[in-house]
């Protein structure tokens, strides 16, 4: 029995716990829809110039290079970089006869990635396995001519497409300036290309991952609201104020934050004299999404905090003394007032709070995450050379 190895080179972070997350499922899954008749293996390298490189070249030639260096059999990139072939999205490219492919994770979107970038993977391993698939062999394994394993794989890319349904993939040849690759997987940008891009990139950025950051801010902010909580005044307003004021106030924090976390830790990328503008707006566009993503996060904690801190030190009795309201106080009063001095509590710790760790900030950015991970690669080097 023949036996083949796929190499998996991630990009760091999503890309590496994505491919973690499937490395000892893929060999059945290759056994499954590829060839049953070989021995199938994976292996994992982690590599910075995955997540850092922009040019596809540069990509499929540090495959190239891996799979050489590891006798692997395949070599499949992983990256966390959107890549452009003019107003198209590219989600995967492959060189038929380097046996090597890259597929790039912000093409699908947000969640659920995972399951799609498993069938990708299939995908790609079964176009290198056997070759460029034509519509004469797709014909041919319609027909039930020729291999069995072609129809599996038509079947398979059936699979792959069935997510994406309004922004259809396409299956090229890859343009003539580009050769390092033959075949290019497309996503055409329709009404939401533009949004699937920013929400894949959002999602590789892994909003959730600087909470911890917020530790400060939350400490500071829930000091204030507590302070506030001492007074009648807060109480009062919560009763007189209607739903929109709640909703102004609270995208005011939310913006407020997000303002003061871009300016203290320089996050916005200006133009310089090597960044591509267009790339240069999709990461600043990120960048926002990104941290309001996680300052709603992190209004949603403190809101609980008051909820509880309000529904427990706060006697119904005086509180319906003090706002005159009359009748059975409810929990909904107790969400209003909690809510308000949420956005109040938040736009105070805005003004003064100084994240614990910056680096994790400004890793929510490409470009600081590109600087770094060219770091390592020169880190690297050094470490080869010496």
């Amino acid at each position: 029995m023949a036996k083949v190895t796929v190499g998996l080179v991630p990009a760091p972070e999503l890309p590496e716990v994505i491919a973690r997350r499937l490395v000892d499922k893929l060999p059945d899954l290759f056994n499954k829809y590829v060839d049953r008749h070989t021995d199938w293996n994976c292996e994992i390298i982690v590599d910075s110039l995955a997540g850092a490189a922009e040019n596809v070249s540069e990509i499929i030639n540090e495959a190239e290079k891996l799979k050489e260096k590891y006798d692997w059999t395949y070599a499949i990139c992983l990256t966390d970089l959107p890549i452009f072939s003019g107003s198209n999205i590219v989600l995967a490219d492959a060189n038929l006869s380097s046996s090597v492919a890259q597929i790039s994770l912000p093409a699908f979107g947000a969640f659920p990635m995972k399951k799609r970038i498993q069938h990708s993977i299939i995908q790609m391993v079964a176009e290198l396995y056997y070759g460029k698939l034509d519509d004469q062999h797709i014909k041919m394994a319609q027909k039930g001519i020729g291999p069995r394993t072609n129809q599996k794989q038509r079947t398979l890319f059936r699979t792959l497409i069935e997510p994406f349904t309004l922004s259809p993939i396409r299956r090229r040849e890859a343009p003539e300036e580009i050769d390092c690759i033959n075949v290019r997987f497309i996503i055409a940008p329709r009404l939401n290309g533009s949004l699937r891009i920013l929400f894949g990139m959002t999602y590789a950025n892994r909003p959730w991952t600087i909470m911890p950051s917020f530790k400060n801010v939350v400490a500071i902010a829930f000091a204030t609201g507590a302070y506030g909580l001492i007074f009648t005044t807060l109480w009062k307003l919560s009763v007189s104020y209607n739903i929109y004021r709640f909703i102004g106030l609270n995208l005011a924090a939310v913006a407020s934050m997000v303002l003061w976390i871009l300016l203290s830790h320089n996050l916005w990328e200006t133009p310089r004299g090597t960044n591509n503008p267009r790339m240069r707006r999709l990461y600043n566009s990120t960048t926002i999404s990104t941290l309001v993503i996680a300052v709603f996060i992190y209004y949603g904690v403190l809101f609980l905090l008051f909820l509880v801190a309000v529904s427990v030190f706060v006697p119904p009795s005086l509180f319906g003394e003090a706002t005159g309201l009359e009748g059975k106080i409810h929990l909904i009063n107790f969400i209003r007032l909690a809510w308000l001095v949420t956005s109040v509590a938040t736009l105070a710790g805005a003004v003064g709070a100084a994240m614990e760790n910056g680096d994790r900030v400004r890793n929510v950015t490409y470009g600081y995450r590109q600087a770094h991970r060219y770091e390592d690669i020169r880190a690297q080097s050094k470490d080869e050379d010496s």
